[in-house]
């Protein structure tokens, strides 16, 4: 332990002598350190932490499987019949697959609250217990429309102060008295954003139609059940159902996953491609310390000579020099702890706010330790270079020698091939970068169908006691429309039912009257209800025939507009006005007539395909839950004022949510990967900087070692442009092995960006080009710059420095 602590103090000595190698090497390996902290962090929370459920191990998600689909919703009915006849599973349960929004009339101002309706027993499938209260009861589901209602934490905090009397408080929701039972000890945003939530109605019509998907079922296992068990067990019971209802249940099954998969594993594939790179980035990090170290070892020959002579081991000789490097891994990992905090505040504020688990992200226990193990790791493998090094020094050769040194970089082989090592990783990693900027670019100028410009976008919903019927909710939102529209600076005004891009879905099945079906067979297509104003409001395109007039109304024939992607598919490419569709999923619609054809919009994701479409009017299907799109002369958002007020003048019980532009909408859903392409980015340009000055210290070490030499040329006649190619020759043949073989390594790592990328190839070769000459540039700016200050040298001085 003695010697130790003395090859301690000695490398702490000799780290005071050189202050500026030092701080260089503390500095780089803080940066590399710090990146990975902070990218542990997230991938530690997202991905490897156990989900914050009670043995979430047996936790399953049940989709409804179709021979086009296998994360399909579940029918009500289908739920129920699963959920009585199932022996695998300690607790089945059900919620909306979609958030709904509820107005909170909790003081003079309501307020609208995401919500949601689930099963009586889905806390206790999820092992949640309620903070204070308790949670539903098996006869609060069977109920026509809740009667008692669950807050959210964040809710209770916020609306009412955290007191625990709001148990058993009546409250006015959607304008019925619903009475708080329970608060949940926390958000469960994994799940759902819901803010308040009640009980299923299980009595209500809407119920009631095996037609009808739109529940998700989760499910905890009976311990010893494995998901291969109870998997086979609702397959059997399936079986049966389609058995007995042929009509809506043939070919359905429930489609088990385990909730972690379904939770965190679409982000997965990014996340560990981040890890990689910034792990690259920390190699190029250590190989540019390890040529520090190897370039200050040639000045310590001597020294090393002497204590070789004096007795000291090779096994001694190395741990000093393994000391010294643990020592600045250390200084490097504390800095990078330090630093730590703010690189994970840095990561949050630029992950997209649907990254699952994203409020967990934090520096605790177990990222502390994985810095330190990573310190101590580096330390050795960035120290073995020059102590291998050093130790199997000829002494009596290094004695002669004395001070001087010779050879360039020959005696450096380990560290040309780090430096070779380097340039490979950042060709790879900018190669990787640029495609995923690439893609993003392409992603970005992607035609949605709507123009977003100077559009606001708010959602309402009419589901209070006062709007049961069809027309009170149709007449609330034509005279919203209207007095919208006579707002100063207001060009358009629009609602719909599912705003596109925002994540709400819907669809239904159909048939086109006169067409031949087999037994069971429909069509499908993705179902909006808009107002008259919409079109006009989103920019979208008429192609044929007309939109929707105020005429088109409650007594009125059925219209139906659809869009250019429905054509295509269902008419192949011939005129669809006039036809009619027959709406089969038990809604008893009325035959509609095709009397319009508009353009496609991209309603999931930029990436994605524009869906087969069709619009119904909102005078003739009295949705309540509409989003409503303003399209002003400025910025629309200056007008949520305004546009609350009118609200509040139709129904001081109702509220819009809170008023965004459409824009925002747009971003929001090219979130993630505009997260992975952006790290990537950061990473692959610090990659090339470390590269770069590592090439730079090559280079300008070679000029220190041959300065004699370059002394001798000049005075023998040599021109600064032959010293210059001299210099930089060498360096340019480290770089030019690098750029090939990251080449080669980038193109058997970009293969695994494809599921990333959209219309880019992984081998893009205007990618590959731009980033060899981009490395091209650095890599000789970084020899120039040594081989410029060589090729002044004064010849007199050059000859005296040995």
């Amino acid at each position: 332990m003695q010697s130790i602590l003395q090859d301690v103090r000695y490398g702490l000595r000799q780290f005071r002598k050189s202050p500026g190698f030092t701080a260089v090497a503390v500095f780089t390996l803080a940066l590399g350190i710090g990146a990975n902290t902070a990218m542990f962090s997230v991938l530690d929370a997202v991905l490897l932490r156990q989900l914050p459920f009670r043995e979430p191990n047996r936790l399953v998600r049940g989709f409804g499987k179709f021979p086009a689909n296998d994360r399909a919703s579940v029918s009500p009915p289908d739920f129920v019949d699963l959920r009585a006849q199932s022996h695998s599973f300690e607790q089945l349960a059900a919620m909306g697959t979609q958030d709904g929004t509820s107005n909170l009339a909790n003081g003079d101002k309501p307020e609208q609250v995401l919500s949601d309706v689930v099963s009586w027993n889905f806390f206790d499938a999820l092992g949640v217990r309620t903070k204070i209260g308790r949670s539903f009861l098996p006869v609060e589901e069977q109920v026509n429309r809740p009667q008692v209602a669950i807050l959210g934490y964040s809710l209770w905090q916020r609306d009412f102060g955290g007191d625990p009397t709001v148990i058993g408080r009546s409250l006015n929701v959607d304008g019925f008295p619903m009475t708080v039972v329970g608060v949940l000890p926390s958000d469960i945003p994994l799940i759902s954003s819901a803010q308040i939530w009640f009980p299923m109605p299980m009595l209500d019509g809407g119920m009631k139609h095996r037609e009808w998907h739109f529940l998700g079922v989760v499910g905890r296992l009976r311990s010893g059940v494995s998901r291969a068990d109870a998997q086979n067990e609702t397959d059997a019971i399936s079986r049966a159902l389609a058995r007995e209802y042929p009509k809506s249940n043939t070919d359905w099954s429930l489609n088990l996953v385990d909730l972690r998969e379904v939770l965190v594993g679409p982000v997965r594939p990014a996340l560990w491609l981040l890890f990689g790179a910034v792990g690259l980035l920390l190699l190029i990090a250590c190989a540019n310390v390890s040529n520090l170290l190897l370039a200050r070892s040639t000045a310590r020959r001597k020294e090393i000579a002497v204590r070789a002579a004096l007795g000291a081991s090779r096994w001694r000789i190395a741990r000093q020099v393994i000391t010294e490097s643990t020592l600045l891994a250390g200084a490097g990992g504390t800095l990078a702890m330090a630093s730590a905090f703010w690189g994970v505040s840095l990561l949050r504020a630029m992950a997209p706010a649907d990254l699952p688990r994203l409020e967990e992200v934090h520096v605790d226990s177990s990222v502390l330790i994985f810095t330190a193990v990573v310190s101590f790791l580096i330390g050795l493998l960035f120290g073995s270079a020059p102590a291998l090094q050093l130790s199997a020094e000829d002494i009596d050769q290094n004695l002669k020698l004395g001070g001087r040194t010779s050879g360039g970089l020959s005696r450096h082989r380990l560290g040309r091939a780090l430096m070779v090592f380097e340039v490979a990783i950042s060709f790879a990693l900018l190669v990787g970068a640029g495609l995923l900027v690439k893609s993003m670019w392409r992603l970005i100028h992607v035609d949605p169908g709507f123009r977003t410009e100077h559009v606001a976008t708010a959602r309402i919903n009419l589901s209070g006691a006062n709007y049961k019927e069809m027309d009170r909710r149709a007449e609330f939102i034509r005279q919203l429309e209207q007095r919208l529209t006579n707002l100063p600076g207001v060009v358009s005004v629009g609602a719909i039912s599912e705003l596109p891009l925002s994540g709400q879905q819907n669809d239904d099945y159909f048939r086109i009257q006169g067409r031949e079906y087999g037994p069971n067979q429909t069509d499908d297509a993705d179902l909006r209800v808009a107002t008259p104003g919409y079109l006009k409001a989103m920019g979208i395109p008429l192609l044929r025939g007309r939109w929707f007039k105020e005429s088109d109304g409650a007594q009125s024939p059925m219209v139906v507009v659809v869009n250019e992607p429905f054509v295509r598919k269902y008419f192949k490419g011939a005129d669809p006005l006039g036809k009619v569709l027959m709406i089969e999923a038990g809604s008893g619609a009325p035959p509609s007539q095709i009397v319009g054809v508009v353009g496609g919009v991209s309603h999931f994701a930029l990436s994605e395909p524009q869906p087969p479409e069709m619009y119904f009017a909102q005078s003739q299907a009295g949705v309540g839950s509409m989003n409503v799109v303003v399209r002003a002369t400025g910025n629309p958002v200056s007008l949520s004022s305004a546009m609350h007020e009118v609200v509040a003048g139709l129904d001081r019980g109702e509220s819009l949510s809170a008023v965004r532009p459409m824009d925002d909408v747009v971003q929001d859903s090219i979130a993630q990967p505009r997260f992975s392409a952006e790290l990537l980015a950061m990473f692959s340009i610090v990659a090339l900087l470390l590269a770069a000055v590592g090439l730079y210290g090559v280079v300008a070490y070679l000029v220190n070692q041959r300065t004699q030499e370059i002394g001798i040329r000049i005075s023998l006649g040599a021109q600064t442009s032959q010293v210059m190619r001299l210099i930089m020759g060498e360096g340019i043949r480290l770089a030019a092995i690098g750029s090939a073989v990251g080449l080669v390594v980038a193109l058997g790592l970009t293969r695994l960006l494809a599921g990333l990328l959209y219309a880019v190839a992984p081998t893009d070769p205007a990618t590959l080009i731009t980033v060899c000459g981009t490395l091209a540039a650095v890599m000789l700016l970084a020899c120039y710059l040594p081989a410029r200050r060589a090729a002044q040298v004064d010849p007199m001085v050059a000859l005296r420095s040995e």
